[in-house]
């Protein structure tokens, strides 16, 4: 996908209406004509680049100071030329996980007033992904045609509006409020959070191929494994209506390779991860350990950061007897020995903001946000 103007292109995360990272170099990428020469203009400067022979071109800006003045990104390049406008430059951050990320503002508590309020901040910008539905369902063709790396993830950056933060990550939302107001400076938000979806789903492919233990993950065989649940493989059976060898979102790998890489070499400021009720289910607390350090490991390495900051958000108190929370407490120290042993990575404590209800997803995300702008804050300041 990308901005495109026939042989030329610009890579999937730039858009009108973006935030780009600032006070660090930055890399803007595409596609053209092999061999052809490309200009890239921003904030007053020009930085060329050759096409290269399979098409694509980089081009490194140097660091931009944050601003909340919406400037024009030109690319030009055998006579074709693409304009980005309204580009702010600030601070981007990635939200990742399962339903409790992706819970959006409209159904929070507090959330319809917050998203009535959405033009008071102009500085933050959205890039919401959707993908395929991972509720009760079967699939329709047309849903089965869009599993794939190119086309499961659909989005684009939109301004802060009633309409685009309502259906945004509350807890996205609301720290990208807390830290755009703690900094005055602008935040982009790009979230790509699945329902139910496990850690193996968002692991990249390599890290998946690079453990013989991973094997049984690989291929059709993920559906026979039991270090995933079985009510994961269960929900992804029923959207494929028992078609087991088409590809599902839960499926190991496919939510890396479809919504994660094609942002490799986008320099985040951090990443914010909530997920690990669906690895819960699994009596293995070796296994869900090594999985998230895998991820944390593995993102780094992908995205081209080596020291991208992770944020865990910790699974909160649950009510109820369902089976299936039964062994949250154990994956909380799962949470808390991975953050231990990763540098630059974070638990974000969140137990006593849960509630009684037995009910996965406590609509009160708020407090989980404030914590979170208190972790980044605390972090920033020296307090690791």
């Amino acid at each position: 996908m990308g901005v495109q103007g026939s042989a030329l292109e610009l890579a999937r995360p730039f858009g009108d209406g973006m935030v780009l990272p600032s006070s660090r170099a930055f890399p803007v990428w595409g596609k053209a004509e092999a061999g052809s020469e490309v200009r890239v203009a921003f904030a007053g400067r020009v930085h060329e680049a050759t096409c290269a022979a399979d098409g694509t071109w980089k081009v490194l800006l140097p660091p931009e100071p944050p601003s909340a003045s919406g400037r024009v990104l030109t690319v030009e390049s055998g006579g074709k030329s693409l304009s980005l406008g309204d580009v702010l430059t600030g601070e981007v951050w990635l939200f990742s996980g399962q339903s409790n990320m992706d819970f959006p503002l409209g159904k929070a508590v507090g959330g319809k007033a917050a998203a009535d309020d959405a033009g008071k901040h102009p500085q933050i910008r959205i890039f919401n992904l959707t993908g395929a539905p991972t509720d009760a369902r079967a699939y329709p063709e047309a849903t089965i045609r869009r599993l794939n790396a190119a086309d499961h993830f659909q989005g684009r950056w939109q301004g802060a509006n009633p309409a685009s933060v309502s259906a945004v990550s509350a807890i996205a939302w609301w720290t990208a409020v807390g830290i755009a107001e703690r900094k005055d400076i602008p935040i982009g938000i790009v979230e790509n959070a699945v329902g139910g979806s496990g850690t193996e789903a968002w692991l990249p492919l390599a890290a998946l191929r690079s453990r013989t233990e991973y094997g049984p993950l690989l291929g059709s065989r993920w559906f026979e494994c039991d270090k995933i649940g079985a009510w994961a493989r269960g929900r992804a059976t029923l959207n494929l209506a028992g078609n087991t060898s088409a590809p599902h979102p839960f499926r190991p790998g496919f939510l890396f390779e479809s919504g994660v890489r094609w942002w490799s070499g986008f320099p985040f400021t951090g990443v914010v991860w909530y997920q690990g009720e669906t690895n819960a289910e699994v009596a293995d607390d070796k296994w869900n350990e090594r999985l998230l350090v895998d991820l944390v490991v593995g993102w780094r390495k992908e995205l081209g950061d080596s020291t991208l900051p992770f944020y865990l958000i910790q699974l909160p108190r649950i009510g109820g007897n369902d089976p299936l929370r039964a062994r949250w407490p154990q994956y909380r120290e799962v949470q808390a020995r991975a953050a231990d042993r990763l540098p630059r990575a974070h638990l974000v404590k969140t137990m006593d903001l849960g509630w009684d209800s037995p009910d996965v997803h406590p609509p009160d995300k708020k407090p989980v946000a404030l914590r979170m702008v208190e972790a980044i804050a605390g972090r920033e300041g020296g307090a690791d």
